[in-house]
This record gives C-alpha cells, sequence and structure tokens, in this order.
C-alpha cells in the first residue's frame, strides 16, 4: 500500500522533472510503450513483452504505460500478483485513466479479491461513467454476487453503448431467469441469438427457449457437430422462404458442403396440408443447392408429413402445427 504522502509526493517529482529535453523524452517514451504494448497483446507475444516492459520499467519507473503493459502481459500468462503489483503501479501513475482501474480491477479478480476488483470498477466508471468493459466486468462482479438486479442493471448500461456485446447479453438473460422473470428472459435468449449464434452458449440460449415452448431457434445435430439455427419461416401459405431464414440456410450449406460423407435429411411438417409440406421440403433443398454448387443433390433427403411435429423435452410434449427440422447422418 502506498501512502497518501508518497501519493503526494509522486506528481510533484513528475512536474519537477519534465522539463525542457527531459519532457519531450518522457513524453517519447510513453509515446513509444504504449505502441509497443499494443503489438504484443495484439499479437500474443506476452513474453517478449514481460522482457520489454521490465527493462523498461527499470529505465523509466515513472512511466504509467511501462508498468501498464508489464501488469496485462502479466496477466495474460497467469502471474497475477506480478501483475497486480505493476498495475497498481501504474494507477499510483496516473489515477486519472479509467482503463488503468479497469485493468487492475481484473487482476484483482484474478486474485479472488473480488471486494477490490469492485471498487476499481467504480473507480473507472467515476472518471468515465460509459465505460463499456467496466460496466460488463461490475456487471459480472454483481452477478457472481448473487445481486442479479444490479449486475442487470450495469449489462443493459453496456448494451445501451454497445447493443451487441455478447458477455453482457448472454448474463442478462441468465440473471432474469435467476429473478424468475420470464417473458423477459425468453426476450433476452432471442436478442442474444440474433446476435450470436454459434457456439456453446448458443447452444445453451436455444435450449432455455425450447424448454419454454419457443422454438424460433433450434439446436440440429448435424453430423458431429450440433448446430443452432433459426426457425425457417415461409412466406404465408406457400413455399417462399423469407428473407429472414435465409442466413440459417446459407450456413447450413456452408456445412454440409465442408463433409462430404455427410447426408442431411430435410424434415418438413403443415399440419393437414401435406402437398404444402411437400413443397417447403424441396424449396429448402434447392435453396440449399442454389447456395452451394457444389452439393450434390443425392447427399440431401426431403421427407414431409401433414401432421403437427411432436417435440418432447423433459416431461412436457409441444406440437408444431408447421416446422422444419434437420439431421446430418455420416455415410
Amino acid at each position: 500500500m502506498i501512502s497518501k504522502k508518497i501519493k503526494w509526493i509522486l506528481p510533484m517529482v513528475l512536474s519537477v522533472g519534465l522539463v525542457g529535453c527531459a519532457a519531450t523524452e518522457v513524453a517519447y517514451v510513453s509515446v513509444k510503450n504504449y505502441t509497443q504494448g499494443e503489438y504484443y497483446l495484439q499479437n500474443d507475444q506476452y513474453e517478449d513483452c514481460i522482457a520489454k516492459f521490465e527493462r523498461e520499467t527499470e529505465n523509466y519507473p515513472y512511466d504509467a504505460n511501462a508498468q501498464f503493459y508489464l501488469g496485462r502481459c502479466y496477466l495474460a500468462v497467469e502471474k497475477n500478483r506480478a501483475a497486480l503489483t505493476h498495475l497498481k503501479k501504474a494507477v499510483t501513475l496516473d489515477q486519472g485513466n479509467p482503463d488503468y482501474h479497469f485493468w487492475k480491477g481484473l487482476a484483482y479478480a484474478a486474485n479472488g479479491q473480488s471486494k477490490s476488483e469492485r471498487q476499481c470498477y467504480e473507480d473507472a466508471l467515476a472518471i468515465k461513467p460509459d465505460h463499456v468493459q467496466a460496466l460488463v466486468y461490475m456487471g459480472h462482479n454483481r452477478f457472481e454476487a448473487g445481486d442479479y438486479r444490479k449486475a442487470m442493471g450495469y449489462y443493459n448500461r453496456a448494451l445501451k453503448k454497445d447493443a451487441e456485446i455478447p458477455q453482457a447479453l448472454y448474463n442478462r438473460g441468465l440473471a432474469l431467469r435467476k429473478l424468475g422473470r420470464t417473458p423477459e428472459e425468453i426476450n433476452a435468449w432471442k436478442m442474444y441469438l440474433d446476435a450470436y449464434s454459434d457456439g456453446a452458449f448458443a447452444r445453451t440460449a436455444a435450449d432455455y427457449l425450447n424448454r419454454y415452448g419457443n422454438f424460433e431457434y433450434r439446436n440440429h445435430i448435424i453430423g458431429k457437430r450440433t448446430l443452432t439455427l433459426a426457425r425457417i419461416d415461409f412466406e404465408p401459405s406457400s413455399a417462399r422462404i423469407r428473407e429472414i431464414s435465409r442466413p440459417s440456410l446459407d450456413e447450413l450449406a456452408q456445412v454440409v458442403v465442408k463433409n462430404p460423407q455427410l447426408v442431411l435429411h430435410i424434415v418438413a411438417y403443415q399440419k393437414n396440408n401435406r402437398r404444402l409440406a411437400e413443397m417447403r421440403a424441396k424449396s429448402v433443398k434447392k435453396y440449399l443447392m442454389d447456395q452451394e454448387r457444389r452439393l450434390n443433390g443425392s447427399r440431401i433427403k426431403v421427407s414431409w408429413f401433414s401432421k403437427p411435429e411432436t417435440v418432447k423435452i423433459d416431461k412436457k410434449v409441444y406440437r408444431l402445427d408447421s416446422a422444419v427440422n434437420f439431421l446430418g447422418q455420416v455415410k
């Protein structure tokens, strides 16, 4: 812990020393360290970064950027205590930089000190109230503490600045789930999936939706992969695929064409209208083949039924009057 006296002395030392050529040199060093630090981080060159900034912090102990990037690179290689030491120094040297406070918070988190972590985010937000990263991680901090209402508030503030932050979108859904606010939770999962429909989080979000009887997104077993796709919608009483459904079909076509051993089954359901179900199944097959000319028609099988699709989840049974399902099997 640095005493208040020393905190006041450091700026004085800097102000006395930063005159003439010395001031120019320190400014140059700071800019150079910023540029090099960003380069090391963007290229994942953490060991080189550490070696470089260990020298810089010895040669220029009052340069905040050198301390900052050394701390961040230590954090990247999970040397969390060393990271915290240098990020503390960066904050001491430049207490008005919200990024320094934020990263010091991450270092406290890595060291299991959640209260100190939270204080750092509060300090960052006091300087810059719309600091997006601090808002998101303050939300995480409050979520982990079980304060779901406050967590959601921070996520919402972050999303006002950037509507597609994945962690904020996903964790907001989890917070609403914890609070039992089901209609809002359902909407949150749809918003997440509208932005991010790939990966494990997307599969979980789709599962949550389906358990509530909402099938706007579903998980499909395509060979060894589980693919999360939006519901395939058509124009009323026709087999014309709506524009909103095309991105999912484009993704499906790419997955199928990349695996020549895969046979895709398209199954269409339309209650009391077998002809329309047939037209829709064939329309989807045609669309996929039009998108990927390398697709062999023999690898895409179609079937159709004039009854609802039955979906069983746990002990509940859902019947979808109109639906298209996909299953990929390896030959």
